[in-house]
């Protein structure tokens, strides 16, 4: 059975599985070069259909994870009690949840078009399989998980009418324990502080995260409260008004006038420090030392790192899996997921997250390179040499670029489009974001071997897969604040990546022979883009970095190292190395 998960709204995507294997999945962002682009994904779909070998035709099914209806069965009392307390209580604010309505109506309305025009046009009526959108995120949580039991949330800005769900998963049978309307939506609270701090919300909530490491998270916690809060029988309450409107864009004149004088810093620390207090409650609700339960997390809300730990420290929470496409960049994979679930009962394989398109072969590069005088490189034959080039590279504090294999799917870089450096300089987080025209609070993600994980991340298990992904941070051991002050973040907490020989040999060898000659436990890992531009796709994109000097190098593949034939230091490091019998 091959289904075909798509997405046109805020990330574009597709995702094909076949016979209950996640085959290829990219975002069309990759191959439009827009970040975020959410047209039609036509691109990644042609990909993932010929890396399949099939056309249209031989699709058994099409999920849509975005715009599924609204479902009186699922959301009619919960509207209606909600807008009756609303009525009682804070009657005047009926005109804001109009609003609400209407705009995600108005809103999602082009998309579903789209997306049916796109059936009615390959006479696909009857292969589509609409996928309630919290369900692609949370459902698809569990069914990816290692877990036979768990609790799965999502949480995110808005879905189908609703902001938050909480599920009841054991084995095959699914039960929802709570719903929150969009009006109510942690997703949206945090993202108006983003745009209240002058960032881009439902895009930049990550700079938030960063920036409140470094606030007093108690000076302004109260404000936060008269935002948005739980209630003693456990329900998420917004409190709507002139200083919060669940929407991004309006109605801050009243905020900006409460935080005039204060710290950006700690506005950021209140927020996540209300984020935190708020889930953290709610969760306690459904697990406790008696009743204990492992945690699946997805939707937008989870990319939030630092939240991701504080989740995994309640009492009762035995382990924690987060969709590594946590956010709606994971629609199409996550319905995919829910729909091979609802037709057949069975859940996926998905040993990886390295699903896009291969980088070309190192003989098709080196043809182009041979056109471009402004290059230079050597081809190299076994991995331990390309392994010898990187430690010289790292010793001499060069910036490498890697590009090998399969783009990954999701937000995040995991060592086949990465940037890779050395983690004792701290001052990096400052210069390397320029060279990469970003703006960062939050350090770089460390890239750790296995090996060396327990004696660097507290609390740190080998069933702890979340960390394969940089999705969640650990409070760091003394020894690697020492060792890798780099990617350490104030609080003393870091967001790994934990590389097995499984996930990926070669970067587990360069780990281990990193930690050999420099007793450095760790690497800085980072995506090889620059600012808004999406993760690059194509080598020609990689060289383009490498042209304007954001990189110093790059790998390609296992075999192939290139740099700028004006760069004498790179070429003298790479020359006088001390690795070569490594």
């Amino acid at each position: 059975m091959i289904i075909l998960g798509l997405s046109n709204n805020d990330y574009a995507g597709a995702c094909i599985i076949k016979d209950g294997l996640v085959t290829a999945a990219a975002h069309e962002e990759r191959f439009t070069r827009v970040k975020a682009h959410n047209v039609f994904p036509y691109h990644a779909m042609n990909y993932v259909l010929a890396e399949n070998e099939i056309g249209l035709d031989n699709v058994d099914y099409i999920a849509y994870g975005w715009n599924a209806g609204f479902d009186p069965e699922r959301y009619s009392e919960l509207y209606f009690d909600r807008i009756a307390e609303v009525t009682q209580d804070e009657s005047e604010y009926l005109p804001y949840l109009h609003k609400r309505l209407t705009d995600e109506v108005n809103h999602d309305r082009p998309k579903r078009a789209e997306f049916e025009s796109f059936i009615r046009e390959n006479h696909l009526d009857g292969k589509v399989l609409y996928i309630e959108h919290h369900e692609s995120h949370a459902h698809a949580a569990y069914l990816c998980s290692p877990f036979s039991r768990a609790i799965a949330i999502s949480c995110d800005g808005r879905g189908d009418f609703q902001s938050l769900t909480v599920t009841q998963c054991e084995g095959d049978h699914f039960e929802v324990l709570q719903r929150e309307s969009m009006f109510d939506s942690l997703g949206y609270f945090y993202g108006r502080i983003t745009q209240l701090l002058g960032f881009k919300p439902n895009c930049h909530e990550d700079k938030v995260t960063g920036l409140a490491s470094y606030g007093d998270p108690e000076r302004l916690l109260s404000l936060m409260e008269t935002l948005i809060n739980i209630d003693e029988e456990g329900r998420i309450r917004a409190h709507f008004g002139e200083g919060y409107l669940p929407s991004y864009h309006h109605n801050y004149e009243i905020l900006e006038r409460a935080i005039s004088g204060e710290k950006p810093e700690d506005v950021a620390a209140a927020a996540q420090r209300h984020l935190e207090n708020i889930l953290m409650k709610l969760i306690r609700q459904y697990v406790d030392r008696e009743h204990p339960n492992n945690l699946c997390l997805a939707g937008g809300v989870f990319g939030n790192v630092k939240l991701n730990q504080k989740l995994r420290s309640i009492d009762g929470v035995e382990n924690v899996y987060i969709l590594p496409c946590m956010g709606d960049d994971g629609l199409p994979l996550g319905a995919a997921v829910c729909a091979v679930h609802r037709l057949n009962g069975t859940r996926v394989s998905m040993p990886t997250m390295k699903l896009g398109p291969a980088v070309a072969e190192s003989d098709g590069i080196i043809r182009y390179l041979d056109d471009k005088a402004e290059f230079s490189y050597l081809h190299l034959s076994e991995d331990q040499t390309i392994i010898a080039i990187l430690l010289a590279a790292l010793h001499s504090d060069l910036i490498s670029g890697i590009v090998k294999g399969r783009m990954e799917f999701g937000a995040r870089a995991l060592g086949n489009r990465s940037v890779i450096c050395r983690a004792q300089d701290s001052s990096v987080n400052i210069w390397l974001n320029q060279r990469m025209k970003r703006t960062e609070f939050m350090p770089f993600a460390p890239m750790t071997a296995d090996i060396f994980a327990t004696d660097c991340y507290v609390g740190w298990q080998p069933d702890q897969i979340a960390a394969q992904f940089i999705t969640m941070t650990y409070d760091c051991t003394t020894y690697f604040k020492h060792r890798c002050p780099a990617v350490t973040d104030i609080d003393g907490t870091a967001r790994p990546q934990i590389i097995t020989k499984d996930s990926d040999p070669f970067m587990h060898q360069l780990l281990v022979a990193w930690e050999g000659v420099s007793g450095e436990p760790g690497l800085i890992n980072t995506s090889l883009n620059t600012g808004e531009e999406p993760i690059v796709n194509e080598f020609c994109q990689a060289l383009s970095y490498l042209e304007e000097q954001v990189i110093d190098l790059l790998v390609f593949n296992h075999d192939l190292v290139v740099w700028r034939s004006d760069d004498q230091h790179v070429a003298a490091a790479l020359q006088n190395n001390s690795y070569s019998n490594q």
